[in-house]
């Protein structure tokens, strides 16, 4: 028996932390057949967790992608619960899903190193710090690996995988083989802030939020632009849709255009102002839009029913080989 659980031993999922992406990875691992356990703070996010779950569960049955027996036996697999350590007790596999920061992750993971079985192995959803930093000063640091979902965790097939300096390999592969058995798609990558997937999206926000700062289109007009652009994505990735334009033009564009976008390393003023004044986006009803509550609910229903559509597609073809090293 190795020092760590195998994927063939792993019968209990922990969720610590069942917010906006943890209720999400709950889900995923339930409609996996895994039992979950879902730590929340009161009973009152419980409640609300579980709600979402089922919220979740219910778009696959819309999409006749799930029965609603189904969904009910997927639920009844998520357990609740509001202290910590009975949580993670007995888990193979721990997951933790709290707000990202290095502190309070540090804090949790000490929680869950004290109380998981030896054997377990502790995951964090961080997307921008790292595992080295959050593991640092646990007895077992070589358990710990991150697993990135993007959001919303059952509705999209990709996640990030990456090692911590001090994280076992056999660890790594076992992450990477329990979200295969759920129907995830792992990808690797080495341990840089925000690995791949939100430093695309923080580069978009930071060109979105200067072009609106500066007065040179709307936020309407930038989604606009960027509903429409997005659909390639999808299907090309952005460096095979590279090829296809030709380096030699994105290469001109880039010489172009570069020295004109924003290069500010702090987050945006125009942000900092609106946080300030409390218009925080769908949660206090205000940011970029008025988000009056049958408005949110739409846009929730849309989002998970053109994913759910792209689960039923045919998935893109393969990549091509990589050509010569860069």
């Amino acid at each position: 028996m190795g020092s760590y659980v195998t994927v063939e031993e792993i019968r209990e999922i922990a969720v610590v932390g069942g917010g906006y992406v943890g209720h999400g990875v709950a889900q995923m691992f339930a409609q996996g057949g895994y039992p979950v356990r879902m730590y929340n703070r009161t009973a009152e996010s419980s409640a609300r967790a579980m709600a979402d779950v089922e919220k979740g569960l219910a778009l696959f049955v819309r999409a006749e992608l799930s029965t609603p027996a189904e969904a009910e036996e997927a639920l009844a697999r998520v357990r609740p619960l509001t202290d910590l350590p009975e949580t993670v007790r007995g888990a193979d596999f721990v997951v933790e899903a709290v707000v990202d920061r290095l502190p309070v992750k540090r804090e949790v993971f000490g929680e869950m190193d004290a109380h998981a079985p030896g054997r377990a192995i502790l995951a964090s959803e961080t997307s921008g710090l790292r595992m080295t930093d959050i593991a640092a000063g646990l007895k077992r640091p070589e358990r710990c690996v991150s697993t990135h979902n993007y959001t919303p965790p059952p509705l999209l097939p990709v996640l990030e995988v990456v090692a911590g300096e001090r994280t076992d390999p056999e660890v790594v592969e076992t992450a990477c083989a329990l979200m295969r058995r759920i129907g995830k798609e792992p990808v690797l990558c080495k341990e840089i802030p925000g690995n791949i997937g939100s430093r695309f999206t923080n580069c978009l926000r930071r060109e979105a939020f200067h072009i609106v700062e500066q007065g040179y289109a709307t936020p309407e007009a930038v989604d606009a632009v960027m509903r429409s652009l997005g659909r390639v994505f999808p299907v090309m990735g952005i460096l095979a849709l590279t090829d296809f334009t030709g380096l030699d033009m994105s290469y001109n564009s880039q010489r172009n255009i570069l020295p004109h976008l924003a290069h500010n390393p702090e987050p945006s003023g125009l942000v900092d102002g609106m946080v300030a004044e409390g218009r925080l986006g769908i949660k206090s009803g205000e940011g970029f839009y008025q988000w009056p509550p049958e408005r949110i609910r739409e846009f929730y229903e849309a989002r998970g029913e053109e994913l759910l559509r792209w689960l039923q597609r045919p998935p893109p073809p393969p990549l091509p080989p990589a050509g010569g090293t860069p």
